[in-house]
């Protein structure tokens, strides 16, 4: 039996989605199979190697989130979402160095813990 530990229920879907990273020069199509508030379930055409963090780009809603991976299996991917969508802005500019920032933030608190732990174990 397993454990349900999503703090949102997630709705089954076929929506067509674009992940966006590199500073959105790279894209890469994948479909969403569900979705909540809080997360998704993403299959990528091949097992590629996916960026931890980035944007999921969803046209039929409209919508773009900050996505992080939270699994993998082959090429299903499960993700989930920061608490805000990505503005858009009238500027694009501005909201690409935002997110970048936030990124680049995430990142250097991960560094922090990892070398916090090495620290300790060695």
């Amino acid at each position: 039996m397993t454990t349900e530990r999503r703090q949102t229920p997630r709705l089954r879907s076929l929506l067509g989605a674009r992940a966006r990273y590199n500073q959105k020069r790279a894209t890469l199509d994948c479909v969403v199979r569900n979705i909540s508030d809080g997360g998704a379930l993403i299959v990528v055409p091949d097992t590629v190697l996916l960026p931890s963090d980035f944007e999921l780009e969803i046209a039929q809603r409209q919508c773009c989130y900050r996505a992080h991976v939270r699994w993998r299996t082959g090429t299903r991917i499960g993700v989930s979402f920061e608490s805000e969508t990505v503005p858009e802005t009238a500027n694009p500019a501005e909201a690409d160095v935002a997110m970048r920032l936030r990124m680049a933030e995430r990142d250097n608190a991960r560094m922090k813990s990892r070398i916090q732990q090495l620290t300790e174990a060695g």
